[in-house]
């Protein structure tokens, strides 16, 4: 396929979107993944695919396309999909797993410092939460204050 093809096909895509039909969107990027485009660029797609999922409330689905996408991209040495997957993890309450991919990424030798300081940021910033402590309301089973 050549690029303009390929971007007009992420143009229709994304149109489509935005106007709500998700269903047209899945159908555009999906076929890009089953195309003949980069596996960088399946990643993209597949993280788009995620997107819509997330859109439409099927969080098991968005899961399972941005573990795709992160196939996709490993091999490059890539990690826009892992970050997609830890927010998106971190998103449904999932800070323990989000934390994994984020400890999982920083001894990466592709990472660029910058790239290693947001990693740690958001490492402390996840391990603060987990740790933060939940209080009871003495003689209910009443939550305040924390998670």
């Amino acid at each position: 396929m050549d690029y303009q093809e390929y971007q007009n096909r992420i143009n229709r895509g994304t149109q489509m979107f935005e106007a709500g039909n998700m269903q047209a969107a899945l159908e555009v990027f999906q076929g890009l993944v089953n195309s003949d485009i980069s596996d960088v660029d399946k990643s993209r797609m597949c993280i788009n695919v995620a997107v819509v999922y997330e859109k439409t409330g099927n969080s098991q689905q968005a899961l399972q396309w941005y573990m795709r996408a992160v196939q996709f991209e490993k091999p490059h040495c890539r990690y826009e999909a892992q970050e997609y997957l830890a927010v998106y993890l971190t998103e449904l309450g999932r800070l323990r797993d989000s934390l994994k991919v984020y400890e999982s990424l920083l001894p990466s030798s592709h990472l660029t410092e910058e790239d290693k300081l947001r990693m740690r940021q958001r490492i402390e910033e996840l391990k603060k939460e987990i740790n933060k402590p939940v209080y009871r309301r003495p003689g209910t089973g009443e939550l305040s204050g924390g998670n």
